[in-house]
């Protein structure tokens, strides 16, 4: 927020003033002086330009803009001159402390910590507060659904699938800075876009390409978790595990997370849940959490392999092409339905609508009777749990057992035709909240099912494995009746006032005698579809 420049529009009191003038005069000593520090040791050789000399020549640069933001009243520049100065204090007593440098420039880092000390009690006196008060942010956010977004993605890519065995669950924490960070980065990335679940989907892939290509290594490392031996290596590439954890990392570290937080938090809708700094925080900590894994897991697990410099840039290339392709590739546009029709058409569409009012109303009898809602999406679930399934069967290498020839192409490319042929079936249908929880449960249990036959290795994980999926199921299967009965009754609450302004179209509104004689007994044939309705509607409710 930008407050009223206090100089020249006297917002603020005489006191604020010279407030504000104590800290810009404070500021620029302490730039001043470490740029000061950083020439001397150059000019004298005590160091060699390095990353943290052409640190301090940036931020000298930037504090040229900080400070004339501070001096406009902006509230965001205050708060940056507030971290900083900490930060810096922190940094040079650290550097003091060490004496990496020569004994004569020792009093140089010593002011230049007294100034960052004085700095730091100018810019938290309560005058400087009263003089840039924090404004509440009218933008909406939701720090809980952005927190269980973080906590959920490593739970659903690494635990539920057992590949991360109870004696081990502390291996959580190494993995969830990336799971967390980047599936929350992506989610507000696309929401910020308006793309569709497919965009999320590529988003997924580019999520796949950083950790496990760039990350780990292993889309080319021909030792990491014997994964050269899955099927045949195209042009130094793990074709198999490729294939594999590029649709794993889309569908269940990044898609099914997201869907599941935001039906959790439906009231939330598809607004983002963090704002500019949330979004570039999450970024930063998906990214510390790559270099963090490239650190803890390839030298461990796979000593001496280096990717080579074409492959880096390959992976990166393609991971930066996912990412470009889902922000900014856009859904079909629905076609334009025509502005008027005939008064003949009108009629037969009017029927046509009664009709399937009639049956929409027989489709809701049996859930005010209690007996069981249609089955689409405990089909959808079965379909999701066959086809993960079968993906996950085709491609993983059960026992480590290494497959040698060319014949593994075979159940790769089954694998390919049912991933594929999963995203033709759903792409463009309009899902309901039911028909994503029975798609999410569906590929949950099966995938955790599947782990429980492949990755478990103690009866301890077993018991677990095999909790996980009854519990996913019995709470899918009432998370889906729950929002299909939520639909249905939004559904009979707003029938009868859309059908009520079709037929006003179709027949004529009061006063239009020569287009109500065309069709007497049409305005009672809807009265009574819509009256059926409304009542059925009222004894669900009951």
């Amino acid at each position: 927020m930008i407050l009223l420049d206090p100089y020249r529009q006297g917002m603020t009191s005489i006191q604020q003033q010279r407030a504000v003038r104590l800290v810009v005069s404070l500021l620029v000593a302490s730039i001043a002086t470490g740029v000061s520090f950083v020439v001397l040791t150059l000019v004298t050789h005590a160091a060699t330009l390095g990353p943290n000399q052409i640190l301090i020549f940036l931020v000298a640069i930037l504090y040229v803009w900080v400070i004339r933001q501070l001096r406009a009243g902006s509230s965001s520049a205050y708060r940056r001159v507030r971290f900083v100065s900490a930060a810096g204090f922190v940094a040079v007593g650290w550097q003091l402390a060490a004496g990496a440098y020569p004994v004569w420039l020792r009093p140089i880092e010593a002011g230049q910590l007294a100034l960052l000390a004085a700095l730091i009690v100018a810019v938290n006196r309560p005058v400087m507060r009263a003089a840039f008060p924090r404004m509440p942010d009218p933008r909406p956010r939701n720090r809980r659904a952005a927190l269980v977004l973080a906590v959920l993605a490593p739970v659903v890519a690494e635990a539920t699938l057992g590949t991360v065995p109870l004696r081990m669950f502390w291996a959580l924490l190494v993995f969830a800075p990336i799971y967390g960070g980047g599936a929350l980065f992506l989610r507000e990335a696309w929401r910020r876009t308006g793309g569709g679940y497919l965009n999320l989907l590529l988003l997924g892939v580019a999520y796949g390409l950083v950790e496990e290509g760039l990350a780990l290594q292993s889309l080319t490392s021909p030792n990491l978790y014997g994964a050269a031996g899955w099927a045949p290596r195209l042009f130094g590439v793990n074709t198999d595990y490729t294939e594999l954890n590029l649709v794993y990392h889309a569908v269940f570290s990044v898609t099914i997370p997201v869907i599941l937080v935001e039906l959790l938090f439906r009231r939330h809708g598809a607004r983002p849940y963090l704002r500019r700094g949330g979004l570039i925080a999450s970024g930063v900590v998906a990214l510390l959490g790559a270099a963090l894994i490239r650190v803890a897991v390839p030298p461990s697990e796979d000593p001496g392999y280096t990717m080579p410099l074409a492959a880096v840039v390959l992976v990166a290339a393609l991971a930066i092409a996912f990412l470009a392709l889902g922000l900014r590739l856009r859904p079909s546009p629905a076609r334009p339905h025509p502005a008027k029709r005939p008064a003949a058409e009108h009629l037969a569409a009017d029927r046509l609508a009664a009709e399937h009012l009639a049956v929409d109303r027989l489709a809701a009898e049996p859930l005010a009777a209690g007996r069981p809602a249609p089955a689409r999406p405990a089909v959808l679930a079965v379909g999701a749990a066959v086809a993960t399934f079968g993906f996950l069967a085709l491609l993983w290498p059960f026992g480590d057992a290494a497959r040698h020839g060319w014949w593994p192409l075979l159940p790769m490319a089954g694998a390919a035709v049912i991933a594929v042929g999963a995203v033709v079936l759903l792409r463009g249908r309009q899902l309901t909240p039911s028909d994503l929880v029975a798609l999410c449960c569906g590929a949950l249990v099966a995938h955790t099912v599947f782990g429980l036959v492949s990755n478990a290795d103690s009866a301890a994980d077993r018991l677990f494995l095999g909790a996980v999926a009854t519990l996913t199921a019995l709470l899918g299967r009432q998370a889906a009746k729950a929002l299909t009965g939520e639909a249905v009754e939004a559904v009979g609450q707003q029938a009868a006032e859309a059908l009520a302004e079709q037929l006003d179209e179709a027949v004529g509104k009061p006063g239009e005698p020569e287009e109500q004689g065309q069709e007497p007994g049409h305005r009672d044939q809807f009265d009574r579809a819509v009256q059926a309705l409304a009542e059925s509607g009222q004894r669900r409710r009951q």
